[in-house]
């Protein structure tokens, strides 16, 4: 029975905690808080410059974040572990995707926040927050963290691929500040909405599949 309760703890908790930070922030976006605007313009004056390295990178690299982009991953990685015959995997990873992409929709209607004035480096269109590369790209290299950590028993490789899937999503919301396409708030509120529908979609995977295999385990 405590095992049970610590289990859901592990689970369910974290992705509670997640799912009100979001909510608190969405909140405090849509009624254009004077804190959000602060930690906008404190944050676009530390990030963007007229480096030209930095443009190039920055223009270039977002492209990793196109929901196009994502989709093909996503299509390639359901397919990849459905070939595996890893279908629980499969379906954690297309269901996460569906639920965070589906809902970031919604928001975005729901709160139609404009995109930032300035001229973008890049094409955007639709408005502004959430950020779609970054709920896209936190959930998506989410899944990846959590298939490396328990697929992959190596441990000094599990910690490099870890470590990379992290970068991804950190270095994309980078880029949609620099590009003048998304506000930081944007951003984060991103990161919040992917990380919160992760464990989410985590929580079904382990409750569902792991929990019973896990016992099946223990019983053979």
């Amino acid at each position: 029975m405590n095992k049970t309760i610590q289990t859901k703890r592990d689970t369910i908790v974290p992705a509670t905690i997640f799912l009100i930070a979001y909510a608190a922030w969405a909140i405090l976006v849509a009624s254009e808080n004077q804190f959000i605007q602060k930690f906008d313009q404190t944050v676009i004056n530390i990030i963007c410059n007229n480096n030209p390295a930095a443009i190039k990178f920055a223009t270039t690299f977002t492209n990793l974040g196109n929901t196009n982009v994502i989709m093909v991953e996503t299509i390639i990685l359901v397919i990849v572990l459905a070939f595996c015959r890893k279908f629980a995997y499969a379906f954690f990873t297309a269901g996460t995707m569906i639920a965070a992409n589906g809902y970031n929709w919604i928001i975005k209607h729901a709160i139609a926040r404009h995109r930032p004035l300035t001229q973008h480096l890049v094409a955007a269109h639709g408005y502004s927050f959430p950020s779609g590369h970054s709920v896209g790209s936190a959930t998506l290299f989410g899944i990846l963290i959590v298939l490396t950590i328990l697929l992959i028993k190596n441990k000094a490789i599990k910690t490099v691929l870890c470590i990379i899937w992290a970068c991804f999503p950190i270095l994309i919301g980078y880029t949609r500040i620099f590009n003048h396409v998304h506000y930081p708030s944007d951003v984060v509120g991103g990161f919040l909405e992917g990380i919160a529908f992760l464990l989410i979609g985590y929580s079904f995977l382990y409750h569902y599949y792991l929990e019973n295999q896990r016992a099946q385990n223990n019983i053979y």
